[in-house]
């Protein structure tokens, strides 16, 4: 009977650490697949798909500004598909950490956007590297922040812009 025993508590060990480490994993293709869902969405122009990606009190950080709550969030993307029509917003994931204690994860890649410049048909792109925020609720994740830093431009919107500055 004794030896039984360790044995038992040892499966019941490895059945908790196996199912710990599934969860976690689930949480991580979660994140995976909003984040497919950020490039489809958006580049598809399916606004209520895109803007379920974000909770109420999302931020949303560039260098063009600073967009606070998902009403703001939603300004920004609408403006955008006003101003470029034919814009692109890609995010492509390089890591994603996920808190096990607590409701949040944190991802961070590289991102681009593209389109055509209205006036001289030239294409202009921009590409940089982002992270975000996840917020985990009712069993989702949601962006709570997300920050964009560009880092290259090119096209004839980069060349204008930075006349300006």
């Amino acid at each position: 009977m004794r030896k039984i025993f360790p044995l038992g508590i040892a499966f019941l060990s490895l059945t908790i650490s196996s199912l710990a480490q599934n969860e976690h994993e689930q949480h991580i293709r979660t994140i995976k697949a909003r984040s497919e869902l950020w490039n489809t969405a958006y580049n598809s122009r399916d606004s209520l798909a895109f803007f379920s990606l974000f909770d109420s009190s999302a931020i949303v950080v560039s260098l063009g500004g600073k967009w606070i709550g998902l009403d703001k969030c939603k300004y920004l993307c609408r403006s955008l598909y006003a101003k470029r029509p034919d814009i692109k917003w890609n995010i492509n994931s390089a890591a994603i950490e996920v808190n096990d204690q607590w409701p949040a994860a944190y991802e961070t890649g590289t991102w681009s956007e593209s389109w055509t410049e209205s006036g001289d048909n030239a294409r202009s792109e921009i590409k940089g590297k982002y992270w975000i925020m996840w917020f985990l609720k009712d069993n989702n994740y949601y962006i709570l922040s997300a920050t964009f830093t560009p880092l290259t431009c090119t096209g004839s919107y980069c060349d204008k812009t930075a006349r300006k500055n």
